[in-house]
């Protein structure tokens, strides 16, 4: 009787590697149809403008950023979008004049500032605006590059070109609602424009929200200066001022201290980042005017 012999598929490993790649494939295949499928890929956008302010540049730097370029973020790359405007002015210091009693300023030879102006397209995160690949925040750094230029700059001005953007709607977390007070100092009076009543402010480095801002004010800005008699004479800075924020927000209180939602501690004195949808500037807890207990 003839042997029959049972025919075995014989794989080496080079089919293995084979394989285990082809499945690969498909299971990475698989893997992106459902994220894409559970992605939000109808997130509307709206056209936005923000200007970044290039401080004590060389006179030929305007001349390499030209209407209609591409910029781009020079730290890594990121598109912020297309020039759509330049516009440059004489740089200026303030210089303190003993005989005035103030800050006097006056301009810096073969220097000027530049304001580029960006356009882009922008959405709403539900805590930061952004447009293209990046968050402009007034005051905020922006590193810019194009062809022929690289700068750090200053975004000074964000114009949302009629467009309604939301704000925050949290409450914050804690049985305590404390009032109270930040200060930003040293502001130009078109870095005004990046605080709103209604703002929802946070802490920069912790993401926590701080509270909601309630009322804006603003005092002079200056400096105090040793007078010719020994005695200190306070000068203000023209066109500088302190800008006060009045934010309410939850906290808890604990042995030490009371701490925001999300653990910042509120100290008067103390060095706090805020942002918001427009802001970026560090200030300072100036005072705290109320605690109440929600019921």
């Amino acid at each position: 009787m003839e042997d029959k012999k049972t025919i075995r598929p014989h794989f080496n490993i080079f089919d293995v590697v084979i394989i285990l790649l082809a499945l690969a494939v498909v299971g990475g295949a698989m893997l992106l149809r459902d994220r894409t499928a559970g992605a939000d890929t109808t997130r509307s956008t709206v056209p936005l403008r923000y200007t970044v302010e290039v401080k004590s540049a060389p006179k030929d730097m305007a001349n390499q950023m030209r209407v209609g370029e591409d910029i781009y973020r020079s730290t890594d790359s990121a598109y912020l979008g297309k020039i759509v405007d330049v516009r440059r002015v004489p740089h200026q210091e303030n210089e303190y004049l003993e005989e005035a009693g103030r800050f006097v300023p006056f301009e810096v030879p073969e220097s000027e500032d530049i304001y580029v102006t960006i356009e882009g397209q922008a959405y709403w995160t539900g805590k930061d605006l952004v447009v293209e690949e990046a968050a402009p925040k007034i005051c905020g750094e922006m590193f810019v590059k194009g062809k022929g230029f690289a700068r750090l700059g200053f975004v000074c001005a964000i114009d949302p070109m009629g467009a309604q953007i939301p704000q925050g709607d949290r409450t914050g977390s804690g049985d305590l609602e404390m009032t109270y007070v930040i200060r930003l100092e040293d502001m130009r009076e078109m870095l005004l424009a990046g605080a709103h009543v209604g703002d929802q402010l946070y802490e920069k480095v912790t993401g926590a929200l701080l509270g909601t801002v309630t009322e804006i004010w603003t005092e002079p800005y200056g400096e105090t200066r040793l007078a010719a008699d020994g005695k200190g004479v306070y000068a203000p800075k023209e066109g500088v001022y302190y800008q006060y924020l009045r934010v309410k927000g939850r906290a808890v209180e604990k042995a030490d201290g009371y701490y925001l939602d999300g653990g910042t501690e509120l100290k008067v004195g103390a060095a706090v980042i805020a942002t918001s949808q427009y802001l970026d500037r560090t200030g300072t807890f100036f005072a705290l005017e109320s605690v109440e207990r929600v019921k």
